[in-house]
């Protein structure tokens, strides 16, 4: 008992704060990439209307809007069809790097094509795009295959690696993520958050984004306030004691579950897109070793005793696939052997064809030695019974036949796209040298944001900010929550007089009354941002280019969405706007016309 109590007490040193398991990397790898899967397939809902030259952001307007260094490979066509292709090209990527297939170049694309998609329309981009693009910068400097992938599957010697990892690109990536905090911490200057402690209170009354348990959940001020002064001091104080050297262990996993509870709160309460989503992808970066370890002793007394799995000599491939399986049926260490070496799995595989897969119960053979797999891996276990479905093992037996009857060419293919390779056992000094160039550049940008500071970032180093996709700019909620809540009400009439609802595409009266839920008048949140931006642009008359785009696009979607009828002559743009008040006082509601446009003119 005395030694583990002060391993849980010594100073832990500088690789063991700034390191990163090779575990935590490959989860990270994997749930990045789910991520961005999960945000191509969101942003496809508005193919069109967000990155087609048919839509609200024709590509003359946005290039007119580029920051100095942007670019954007989606920029070069403004087709839907050239659009999904790239979005197909970055989902191909973004599985790739699930499965950890050539990784370095699936995050690199990956990184590109974020990028790129989101320079296209900068108007509907939010926190969340900013952070996806910050790991995925960080994460082309790290070894996320080294586990849990295909790449270590083809990795002869990636068993005897040892699962701690420290590098310069880690140090960087868990700065990064803390940054996210405590910049954001220092930015809230205003007396709502202190020492008021109203916040909170105003950040669920934007009604335009808060959710229907949000609404109910704000009647608790009292609660409200309590939250205010949490938020405020885990955003200060958490990224301080995230690297603390003293209670470590105990600490890191506290704060860790204290930033992904707040974000679990946050996501209940506030319509924000995925920005929780990919903000607890980052602080899972941050899960140590001892909590693999620990699961791996968990696995290991799941596993089916005495598995081990035989595969021809001769078959290269077959030797591929059977550690590619082990790898992603989580069998730890089972063997992997030449049947040949067994007197037993050697003339079975002789006779049958097969692989052979020998546990305590016996030999399987075909897709029943899959099906015992399968039984003995600790984490899919529970879907065994679906591998002896009958559809199932139908396929599963033909599909056996035809690879086995096509070894010999699998094995070229194998060669050419599976190659043998090394994954690097550390970090090379160009890839700690450019992760401690980059590691000072953001450093110095987050200063920059704070007002005490006073600094202008030359241009060249805007130009690169841009380009790598590296702006810092924490404002979440600071320096105070926003003070109002926009929806739009969009009237027009069709050239015989009638009278129709543009924005719902309905004949009748826009309804300008309150909804009781603001939130859901906004198609997603997408949506929500572009329109809030377009009416806070109103409050500039000079250049309203946001307003007479979507005025445009809704000329378009009108006409496709009703050839058969008269089309629309002419409709105003009209936002209620909520100014959120203090407690206890009414509520004030102004209607501001923002834009009159003309279809036919």
């Amino acid at each position: 008992m005395g030694n583990a109590t002060s391993g849980w007490s010594r100073p832990a040193g500088f690789r063991q704060i700034f390191g990163i398991d090779l575990r935590t990397l490959a989860l990270f790898r994997i749930l990045l990439g789910f991520y961005l899967l999960a945000d191509i397939c969101l942003r496809l809902r508005d193919l069109t209307a967000h990155y087609s030259d048919l839509g609200v952001m024709p590509r003359a307007v946005q290039m007119d809007y580029l920051s100095l260094g942007s670019y954007s490979l989606h920029l070069a066509n403004g087709s839907s069809f050239y659009q999904g292709f790239l979005f197909a090209v970055a989902a191909a990527a973004a599985l790739m790097m699930i499965i950890g297939w050539k990784t370095r170049f699936a995050v690199i694309a990956s990184w590109i094509l974020l990028i790129s998609v989101q320079n296209r329309n900068t108007f509907i981009l939010s926190g969340e795009d900013n952070l996806a693009v910050l790991l995925t910068f960080w994460a082309m400097f790290l070894p996320l295959g080294a586990r849990y992938s295909v790449d270590a599957a083809l990795d002869p010697a990636s068993d005897k690696v040892n699962n701690r990892y420290f590098s310069t690109a880690t140090l960087a990536l868990l700065v990064q993520g803390m940054s996210m905090y405590l910049f954001s911490a220092l930015l809230k200057s205003d007396a709502r958050w202190m020492p008021d402690g109203t916040a909170v209170y105003y950040a669920l009354n934007l009604d335009y984004m808060v959710t229907p348990f949000g609404l109910w959940f704000r009647q608790f001020e009292p609660l409200l306030q309590a939250l205010t002064y949490y938020v405020y001091w885990l955003e200060l104080i958490g990224p301080i004691l995230m690297f603390s050297p003293f209670f470590h262990r105990s600490l890191r996993i506290v704060l860790m579950c204290a930033f992904i509870t707040m974000h679990l709160g946050f996501m209940m309460c506030l319509e924000i897109g995925l920005f929780p989503v990919i903000s607890i992808i980052m602080n899972l970066t941050f899960l140590p070793g001892w909590v693999w370890d620990g699961l791996a002793k968990w696995a290991a007394r799941r596993r089916m005793q005495a598995l081990a799995i035989w595969y021809d000599r001769d078959c290269t491939f077959c030797l591929k696939a059977c550690r590619v399986l082990r790898i992603f049926l989580f069998l730890g260490d089972a063997p992997i052997r030449p049947a040949q070496d067994d007197p037993t799995a050697g003339p079975l595989l002789e006779k049958n064809n097969s692989w052979v897969v020998t546990s305590d119960q016996g030999s399987f053979l075909k897709w029943n030695a899959m099906r015992q797999l399968v039984r003995g891996s600790p984490v899919l276990r529970p879907l065994a019974f679906a591998t002896g479905v009958r559809p199932v093992v139908w396929l599963g037996e033909r599909s056996y036949d035809r690879i086995a009857a096509n070894r010999a060419r699998l094995a070229r293919i194998s060669e050419r796209l599976l190659p043998w390779r090394t994954i690097p056992r550390r970090a090379g000094w160009m890839t700690n040298g450019l992760a401690g160039v980059f590691l000072i550049f953001i450093t110095v940008q987050n200063v920059a944001t704070l007002p005490a500071v006073n600094w202008t970032l030359p241009d060249r180093f805007v130009i690169v900010r841009q380009a790598l996709g590296l702006f810092q700019y924490w404002t979440m909620f600071a320096p105070h929550p926003e003070l109002t809540s926009p929806w739009p009400v969009i009237e027009g009439k069709l050239t015989d007089g009638t009278v129709v609802d543009v924005y719902r595409q309905l004949e009748g009266d826009a309804d300008t009354s309150r909804p009781d839920v603001v939130s859901s008048v906004y198609r997603n949140y997408r949506w929500r941002k572009f329109l809030s931006n377009l009416e806070d642009q109103s409050y500039n008359p000079v250049d309203q280019f946001l307003a007479l785009n979507y005025a445009r696009y809704l000329c378009r979607t009108w006409k496709a969405a009703h050839p058969d009828t008269a089309q629309l002559a002419t409709f105003s743009i009209v936002f209620n706007v909520e100014f959120t008040p203090p407690p206890d006082v009414p509520r004030v509601v102004e209607q501001r016309d923002v834009w009159l446009h003309d279809c036919l003119g």
